[in-house]
This record gives structure tokens, sequence and C-alpha cells, in this order.
């Protein structure tokens, strides 16, 4: 149980934005997840570690569904080099896991407290983004719960409409992911007063396949870390290459990490983090620093970070105009509240239709990334309806219900009334034969004819429409809504083929360059890797017991013994 004082920690993340959470849950499995999205009546916030630099874990009166108690890794194939976890386990803690059994996870974020689901969500890259890409160029399979308490297991086609929505389409349970031989890696630093010469030298390395990350430390930031007073190039080798190794290495590189605090015990709270082309990333810096803004790169990624006091409304937004006017996207924070206005109308239009399919209620993650506006307000339709709203569909309840009434007559009483119809008309007619005349006042029903015309226009309108109603079938519905769809769905495939052309050459070279480093590896004999059936039973058994922490204390359940 939660108490109001600990409540209040989930009202905020690392935005430092205020909400308001109403009442935390904490699923253990993926049927205690879908209860709990099954019975909500107020949207619902998905939250991992809390890190969140945009918001997007901010709550508006809703509940949170904090992820960390389903952290269990659930299996390890070593020979296909998959590992199938829960949401909830930290991006540490499975390296932890991994590096115990000689493999590893490559992208590794600012916090190490970041849970595997929250960097699926983001889709998540990092420092060495230009050799091994994004998130989404490791997960295998995403089983998630979209918004109508559905559990699904996305296919690699589908992967983008769960990895990058930040949990507007579904809450993340399980996730598969690939996984390399772990590998002994190297550093050397670049220094030099000239900001060309080390723009010069990032260029040569960018191309060459032991080079997976190339971080810039400007004068400024030097300073701030205690280096000499120069620019700084941080080179990190996916091999020996480098000059640094071991303790030091590790020294080096954790430089990135050590600035981000510096700069917070500064005052600097507020960031960005762009990503440009190459050819746009010097003017964007020589702006910067033209303004006197503080900033690190990761020019490997074309990631460029400014920083700002809270006091620096003015310079914010101007740094943010230059961010939109050259072509800036967002690289590692994700949209979350703050950003919503970096999406153009079309990315907003394609976010949408992928939501509407998983969520159409609007229950996930509400004012995140877009604005959406459900096809039912989220609670509204489990509250009762008050006497006024009663009042004003009262009519087309009665209306309804008519029509029921009419399809539920039985084929007898059918009959009987055109019979009495017929026999009515029959005596109507013999009264008027007889009289030569009919016997009501002529100007009379005139005046009545015209008193009842406004009311029976409208009845004559409301038959037309009902009667359309009637005359389409189910099937015409579905194929309306058919076309409708395929249309939507071949402007997403546009979206879709456009953003594969970009990122394809990138990805077959990191997945070309991870197979070589792979292979290599294995044959310098760098780490031990056997066939199957090479290694011992009790080996077997010990690297099962590493990975998925179970030494024997409880019997371990079926579904996670999906992995050999």
């Amino acid at each position: 149980m939660v108490t109001n004082k600990e409540i209040i920690c989930y009202e905020t993340d690392a935005s430092r934005l205020k909400g308001k959470a109403e009442r935390i849950i904490f699923p253990k499995s993926s049927d205690e997840l879908i209860s709990a999205i099954r019975i909500a009546n107020l949207d619902i916030v998905p939250r991992g570690s809390g890190t969140s630099a945009m918001g997007g874990t901010i709550p508006n009166n809703s509940i949170i569904i904090d992820m960390n108690k389903m952290d269990k890794v659930l299996g390890f194939n070593r020979l296909n080099l998959i590992v199938h976890v829960e949401a909830g386990v930290s991006i540490k803690e499975l390296n932890e896991k991994l590096n115990a059994v000689g493999f590893e996870f490559p992208i590794n974020p600012l916090n190490d407290s970041s849970t595997i689901g929250g960097m699926v969500a983001l889709n998540v890259s990092d420092s060495r983004s230009m050799k091994y890409g994004k998130m989404k160029d490791w997960v295998e399979e995403i089983e998630f719960v979209n918004g109508k308490a559905e559990l699904i297991k996305t296919t690699k086609a589908d992967l983008l409409d769960v990895c990058g929505m930040e949990g507007i389409t579904g809450i993340i349970a399980r996730i598969k992911l690939k996984v390399i031989p772990k590998i002994e890696r190297s550093a050397s630093i670049f220094q030099s007063d000239n900001l060309d010469e080390v723009l010069s030298i990032f260029r040569r390395l960018k191309s060459e396949n032991d080079v997976v990350m190339l971080d810039f430390f400007p004068r400024s930031i030097a300073d701030m870390l205690g280096l000499v007073d120069k620019h700084h190039l941080i080179i990190e080798f996916d091999s020996d290459r480098g000059k640094i190794k071991g303790e030091n290495y590790k020294k080096i590189i954790s430089l990135k990490d050590k600035v981000y605090y510096s700069l917070m015990e500064r005052g600097y709270y507020q960031s960005q983090d762009p990503k440009f082309f190459l050819d746009k990333v010097k003017d964007f810096i020589l702006f910067l620093e033209d303004i006197k803004v503080p900033y690190f790169a990761h020019l490997g990624s074309g990631i460029v970070h400014p920083f700002f006091k809270d006091s620096e409304l003015e310079k914010q937004r101007r740094v943010i105009e230059v961010i939109k006017r050259m072509g800036g996207k967002p690289a590692e924070y994700g949209i979350g509240l703050k950003r919503k206005d970096f999406l153009d109308d079309f990315e907003k239009k394609i976010i949408g239709r992928v939501k509407s399919r998983y969520d159409p209620y609007g229950k996930l993650n509400k004012g995140k990334v877009i604005d959406f506006e459900g096809k039912i307000n989220v609670g509204r339709h489990l509250q009762p309806l008050e006497r006024h709203d009663i009042g004003k569909i009262k009519p087309f309840i009665d209306r309804e219900k008519e029509r029921i009434l009419e399809f539920t007559k039985t084929p007898e009483e059918k009959i009987q009334e055109l019979i009495s119809e017929a026999e009515l008309i029959e005596e109507q007619e013999e009264i008027y034969d007889e009289e030569g005349s009919s016997s009501y006042d002529y100007n009379e029903e005139i005046e009545k004819e015209e008193a009842e015309e406004p009311i029976n226009k409208q009845l004559e309108v409301e038959e037309q429409v009902e009667e359309q109603v009637k005359e389409q079938s189910p099937l015409d519905i579905i194929e309306d809504y058919k076309q409708t769809f395929e249309s939507e769905l071949e402007g997403e495939k546009k979206f879709r083929v456009e953003e594969f052309a970009k990122n394809v050459a990138k990805q077959n070279l990191s997945r070309d360059v991870r197979r070589n480093v792979e292979q290599n590896l294995i044959q310098e004999n760098k780490i031990e890797i056997e066939k199957k059936g090479k290694i011992s039973k009790d080996e077997e058994d010990l690297i099962k017991k590493i990975m998925t922490g179970n030494f024997g204390f409880s019997k371990p359940k079926e579904e996670d013994k999906d992995e050999n």
C-alpha cells in the first residue's frame, strides 16, 4: 500500500514538471497488467525508472502503473544470442547478468537505472548509435497490453507501433532482445585548440569499422571536468586499438555521465538533444559558442546537447527556434509533454492513426506526444448518467425501442395488422361512396394540416434517415470502413517506407559490423562460445541460474522456460 507521502514521488520525473497521481498499481505479471487496464476509469500512465526528461511519466489525476516489480530475466538463448526479459528489469542489472556469462547488450543510456521497457518505449539511442543504431535495431519481439486490455505480440514489421510511442499505444510487458559477445574495448583522446581540426579528425574516424563512439567536449566543458583547457574528442574502439585500456578506459568513458552532474551542480537543469545531419552540426555548434550556451556532443551520432538554467528562458527559446529551422529532430529524450510542437502535422496524423487502433478510448498516457480525443472520454462511460442527460436522450431511446419492437413482431402479428388496416380502409371507402363526400369540414382539415406541416417534415426527414440506415447492410458498413482504413494505411505505409529508406543503409552496416565483430571474436578465442552439445550440463545449468536468478529455491513457471 502506497502512502500519500510516497504518492508525491510519483507526481514528477526528471523533467521536474509536477502532476497529480490518484493511485499507484504494481503489477507482477501480464495478467495483473491486463486487469489493471481493463478496470481503470482514469487515464493510465506507465512508469519505469522515472528518468524522462520531457515529462513522459507526469500524471494528470491519473493511475500510475509502476513496472518495477516485473523485473525478471525469463530466458537466455546463448546460441541464437537472444535474451527474454520483463519490462521492469534495469539495463544495469541485465548487463551484470550478461557480463557474468560473457555477453552484453551494447546500448547503454546515460542513466543505468533505466528500465528496458522504458528504453523500448522511447526507442533510445546513445553515444554508440553511430555503430549500434537505436533500440529498435535490437528488439526481436515485444509483448504489450493495449488500451483495450488485449495482450499482443508484435512482429518485426510492427515494432514501431510500440517502440518509440512512449506508452501511448500500449504498456510493454516483455521483450526479446538481441545481444552480442562481450567486447574488450579501448579508447583514445584527441586534444586541440582548433575546432576545425577536431571536426576534421572526426570525419576521418567516423567511417572506420572499429570506432563506436566519438564524443566531443568543448573547452568550457573540459574545464568543468578538470581536463586541460582544450577541445577534447573521446574516441572509443571495439578493439584494443586505443591507447587507454582497463580501469583508465572506464574513467574516460564515464566522462559523458559526469558532465551531466557537473552542469546540474551549476544550475543547468534544462537541456535539449537535437540530432542533425553531419553538415549542420558545425553550424549549430558555432551558434551555441556565439551565444555562450554550454554543450557537449555525440558527434558520431550527430547529437548535440545544449544546457540552460531555469532563468534562461529567452536563450532557450532562441536555441529551439534554430533547432527547428535547421531541421534538428529529438533524439534521446523523446517527445513527452514538453516537445509536442516539434512534430509536424503529418507526423501527428500518422501517430494518431496508430494510437486509434490500439487505444481508441484514449486511456494510455493521455496528453503525451500528441493530443488525442478518444471515441469515449475516459471514465465518463463508466459514470451514471445525470437526470438532464437522460432527458436529452430519452426521445431517441423511445424511438429506438419502437424500431426494436417492430423487428421482434412475429409474421402472424404483422399479417393481422395488415388485415386490420385493409378492413379500416374499406370501411372508410364505403362511407365516402354512400355520402358522396368526406364527412369532415375541408377548411378545418387544411388548417390542421398547415399547423402540422413542420412536424410532418421533421418526421419525414427522420424516416428517410432511418430507411437509409436500414438499407445499408453490415457488409456495406464493413466495406466503407475497409476502404477508409486502406486509404489511411497507404499513407502510413508511405511514411514507413520513407523512414526505412533513410535508415536501411545504416541498419545494414550496423548488422554487418556486428556480425563481423562476433565472428572475429569467436575466431580469435577472445571469448568462449561453444557449439551446441559441446559444453557440459553443469556449465549450461550455471548459465541459466545466473541469467534467471533461479538457484533451485523455487520451481520455475512453465512460461519462464521458453529458451534453452
